[in-house]
């Protein structure tokens, strides 16, 4: 199964680069042990499945080749994950010590804390982070969970500043039902309109389209719109509908630029984010930023007509995952953390939630929206698609039978 890669662009506290002074003032040449990242960021996020777990890895380094044995002891370190959780207003919570454990080169298995030796010749070692499975009762798929690891001690060797740490986020495997479109969509209007124009939202949704070249194939917009107008297309067409590919965000006029220019694929996942704050709409696709696009206020009016729109009459075989509408602007952090993972109705700021799944089908599950469907629609619901995935991938469930008990 092709995974989807979650690009972690958060707000990064330590820079790789950057990282030349000692705990203790010794000079930037002496040498020193650090946590070795792949990302600038020390996000490192993994695929995990309730019932096989998952596997990570920390490394820590030394900044020369040692000259001696260096004793390097790593564990959990809760405040690691509350200054990540602060500073890019997520709330991951710890993974229990108890449902992983640390594995060291020579197969020592603990739970909590590891220590590892470096031995003289060497400047690095890998301690394995083993996930054996997940409890779904203990972790529901709307709770999001990390394992903070950072440097406790070094023996034989000063320690960088930073960077000290390794954050191992876990991107949960799910399997659910897809609601698959044909025809027309559908309106989500306000059970009470809004009193007053709202300054920042966020509209998200996850979507296969099975082309991107037909005329005026849209994504979603406001109906009866207040301030500008905000309307969009997806196409993978030069030369169409005003020279551009990838999304269009129409306000109120056509033209190359009111595209993001950057090419999508049909038959693949795309989970769209529209972030709206200070008159400017930011488009996301699966996490990593296409354009912001300065535009006019943009709001719901105080009327009974207006709300969202999700398509206009041009579904052939597309897939819809969810539909969300959020009271804030969401920072890029929010949005990966959010990508593809169910969310709780009741979570702050989420004031829309249509996740389209064969136990909900059309029914926003906030209680604070009617959902109109239009003539034509029709929607049936596939079972077993997987996620984090690039493709539809549907895994059926195993059927025992006499044959094969």
């Amino acid at each position: 199964m092709k995974k989807l890669i979650i690009l972690f662009c958060s707000i990064a506290f330590v820079c790789l680069s950057s990282c030349t002074t000692l705990d203790d003032g010794g000079a930037p040449g002496d040498n020193a042990a650090y946590m070795g990242n792949p990302t600038g960021s020390g996000v490192v996020g993994i695929t995990v499945s309730d019932e096989k777990g998952g596997l990570a890895f920390v490394t820590p380094r030394l900044a020369n080749v040692a000259d001696k044995p260096v004793t390097i002891t790593v564990g959990i370190d809760q405040q690691v994950l509350d200054d990540y959780n602060q500073a890019n207003n997520l709330s991951l919570e710890t993974l229990d010590v108890n449902d992983f454990e640390f594995i060291t080169p020579d197969g020592k298995k603990t739970h909590g804390e590891a220590a590892i030796t470096i031995d003289k010749g060497m400047y690095m070692g890998n301690v394995e982070v083993k996930i054996h499975s997940l409890d779904a009762n203990k972790y529901p798929h709307s709770k999001r969970l990390a394992i903070p690891v950072k440097i406790k001690s070094v023996d034989g060797y000063k320690m960088l500043s930073s960077p000290q740490w390794t954050l191992i986020q876990l991107n949960r495997q799910l399997k659910t039902s897809v609601g698959l479109m044909s025809g027309n969509g559908f309106k989500l209007t306000p059970k009470e309109p809004f009193a007053k124009p709202m300054e920042q939202w966020t509209f998200q949704m996850s979507a296969i389209y099975s082309s991107l070249t037909r005329t005026n194939l849209t994504t979603a917009f406001i109906s009866d719109h207040g301030g500008g107008e905000f309307y969009t297309r997806i196409a993978m067409k030069p030369g169409y509908e005003g020279n551009g590919i990838g999304i269009q965000i129409k306000n109120g006029r056509d033209g190359a630029d009111t595209w993001t220019q950057k090419p999508l694929k049909p038959n693949e996942w795309l989970h769209i984010s529209y972030v709206y704050k200070d008159q400017t709409v930011s488009v996301y696709v699966n996490g990593v930023l296409q354009k912001t696009f300065e535009t006019t206020p943009i709001y719901l009016k105080n009327t009974a007509s207006s709300g969202w729109t999700v398509g206009n009459g041009g579904y052939r075989n597309d897939y819809i995952r969810e539909i969300r509408f959020w009271d804030k602007a969401l920072t890029q952090a929010e949005i990966v953390d959010k990508l593809y993972l169910p969310q709780d109705p009741k979570t702050p700021g989420l004031i829309l939630y249509l996740p389209l799944t064969k136990e909900s089908q059309l029914q926003e599950l906030t209680g604070n929206w009617d959902v109109l469907e239009y003539e034509g629609l029709e929607i049936q619901y596939v079972d077993n698609v997987v996620f984090p995935a690039e493709k539809l991938v549907i895994e059926e469930s195993e059927i025992q039978t006499e044959d094969n008990q």
